[in-house]
C-alpha cells in the first residue's frame, strides 16, 4: 500500500500535491434520475446518457482504489423533502424553466424527492458502513448539509471529485470546496454531462487563469501513484 506521505499527481495545469491520509473521494449524484435509462432524465426527458454510462466503471475503479488505501468515500444525492419545503423558490423556478420542476412525477417516482426510486444510487455503487451518503438540496454538496463538518472532523484537506453533471453539481461543489480551503482535484474521465460542450466548458473553467481556480487530471494518473511508489 501507499503510505500517507505527500505525493504528487500529474495534473493540469500544475502537479497536484496530495496526502492520501487526509484525502476523500466525492462521488456526486450518481443516482437513477440522472444516470439510469429508466430515470427522469433518460426516460422522461430522453437525454443521451452514453457519456454518463461510460464513467460508471471508471468511478468504480477509483472507489476500489480509495478503499484499498483507506481513503474516505462520500456519495451525494441531490434530493429534497417530500413536502418540498427545502426547495428554494429560485431553484424551483430555474428547474421549471429548464423543463423539470422538482417533485414532478417521473418513471421512477417524484423527481429529486427523498425516498423515491429515482434518488437512489445506481446499483453499481454500494456504500460500505464506513462510507458516507449525503442528501443535498442544492447543487453544491456543502449547502445545508454537514459535509464540511464531517470532513473537518476526519482531518480531510484534499478532495477527489467525480460524478454528474460536470458543469452543474460537480463544478458547484468543486468551487465551493475550493473556497472553503480544500485542495480539489477533478478527475475529468470520471465526470460527465449530458452535453460534451458543457462538460468541456466546466473543465475549461477549472483550468482557467493558469491554475488560479484548480487542478484537473485523469483517473489513470491517480492510479499511477501506486505504480510509482512500488518501483
Amino acid at each position: 500500500m501507499i503510505g500517507h506521505a505527500s505525493l504528487s499527481v500529474a495534473a493540469t495545469p500544475h502537479p497536484f500535491p496530495i496526502a492520501l491520509g487526509t484525502t476523500a473521494l466525492l462521488v456526486i449524484d450518481m443516482q437513477h434520475d440522472f444516470c439510469h435509462p429508466d430515470g427522469f432524465c433518460g426516460h422522461n426527458l430522453g437525454v443521451d446518457l452514453s457519456a454518463v454510462t461510460a464513467i460508471v466503471p471508471r468511478i468504480q475503479t477509483v472507489v476500489e482504489w480509495c478503499r484499498h488505501h483507506d481513503i474516505l468515500v462520500v456519495y451525494t444525492r441531490e434530493s429534497h423533502r417530500a413536502d418540498l419545503s427545502d426547495v428554494s423558490p429560485s431553484k424551483q423556478l430555474r428547474y421549471t424553466n429548464a423543463g423539470y420542476p422538482v417533485g414532478t412525477l417521473g418513471n421512477m417516482g417524484r423527481f429529486l424527492v427523498q425516498g423515491e426510486a429515482g434518488t437512489a444510487l445506481l446499483d453499481a455503487f454500494h456504500p460500505l458502513p464506513t462510507e458516507r451518503t449525503i442528501d443535498k438540496p442544492a447543487q453544491s454538496a456543502f449547502v445545508a448539509t454537514d459535509l464540511e463538518a464531517q470532513l473537518r472532523d476526519r482531518g480531510i484537506t484534499h478532495l477527489l471529485l467525480t460524478g454528474v453533471t460536470t458543469e452543474c453539481c460537480v463544478l458547484g461543489t468543486y468551487r465551493h470546496a475550493s473556497d472553503l480551503g480544500f485542495y480539489c482535484l477533478l478527475l475529468e474521465d470520471c465526470c460527465a454531462a449530458f452535453s460534451d460542450t458543457e462538460h468541456q466548458a466546466a473543465i475549461a473553467v477549472i483550468l482557467g487563469e493558469n491554475g488560479a481556480i484548480g487542478w484537473v487530471a485523469t483517473s489513470d494518473t491517480l492510479l499511477a501513484l501506486k505504480e510509482r511508489r512500488s518501483l
